[in-house]
């Protein structure tokens, strides 16, 4: 799988290797700040970012709140603006609270 983390329009603006919840804040902080600076009308998809396959299968269709990543060692960045790092266990047990 690809590393390319890339805009609603398709542009590659960074990369994400799935080892760490934490680099993918950082990176999408980044991102986002280059998107502003640059007044880009673009914006990122938390479905769409790499390493999707290591997020348990059972939270695919998690509709409570955004999912962006699960790292290699299960904890994963949720919230709209990307800016909380759960454990996957936790975000499993928000999910029996039937938001699916």
């Amino acid at each position: 799988m690809s590393n390319e983390i890339k805009t609603n329009t398709g542009r590659t603006v960074g990369q994400w290797s799935g080892e760490s919840a934490e680099e993918l804040q950082s990176e999408l902080t980044r991102i986002r700040d280059d998107l502003r600076s640059s007044n880009s009308t673009e914006r990122l998809i938390a479905k769409e970012m790499p390493h999707r396959e290591q997020l348990p299968e059972d939270l695919h269709n998690f509709k409570a709140y955004h999912i962006w990543g699960c790292d290699r060692g299960g904890n994963c960045l949720v919230g709209t603006h990307a800016n909380r790092i759960e454990p996957v266990d936790k975000v499993r047990t928000f999910s029996l609270i039937d938001h699916h």
